[in-house]
């Protein structure tokens, strides 16, 4: 495993199991921690590892997550690391994004191969709502009042 030591001289507080996951090279990793237990610094820092030890290039690395304002603080928190970690090129050509905007990315040029219409685009949260609120009954069925009184693992 090997961490490049600007990282470990500026961050001493990582414990073992997240100079692993920072130094990890040998394709995917997961991850499987608690909240407030440092995934988000241990991802972040991965990925200047990278950069770092020359593994790949800014443009060849993609960082995701859920939500809008978890990419937005990852990248923020990324660049920041870069920035003080001195990264070389430029490291706001790495990817940040949310699992959403990232299988869009991916499928968009592939619409027509999968069905979608061309010019189709993702609803975003009031649209999801109204849509549900239009067919709800179409979604859940005849049975849904059933459902809800009696919850969803009895069955109807």
């Amino acid at each position: 495993m090997d961490t490049s030591p600007v990282i470990l001289r500026l961050h001493p507080e990582l414990d073992d199991d997240q100079r692993a996951v920072v130094a990890h090279r040998d394709g995917p990793l997961l991850v499987i921690a608690g909240p407030g237990s440092g995934k988000t610094l241990c991802i972040q820092l991965r990925a200047v590892n990278l950069l770092l030890t020359g593994q790949c290039l800014p443009r060849e690395l993609v960082l995701c997550t859920f939500g809008r304002n978890a990419a937005h603080r990852l990248e923020q928190r990324f660049l920041r690391s870069a920035r003080d970690c001195g990264v070389q090129g430029d490291p706001s050509r790495v990817s940040v994004s949310t699992i959403h905007s990232l299988c869009h990315r991916v499928l968009a040029p592939h619409a027509g191969a999968v069905g979608l219409r061309p010019g189709y685009r993702l609803l975003d949260e009031p649209e999801q709502q109204l849509l549900m609120q239009q067919e709800f009954d179409a979604v859940l069925g005849p049975d849904w009042d059933t459902l809800a009184r009696r919850g969803w693992r009895e069955g109807v």
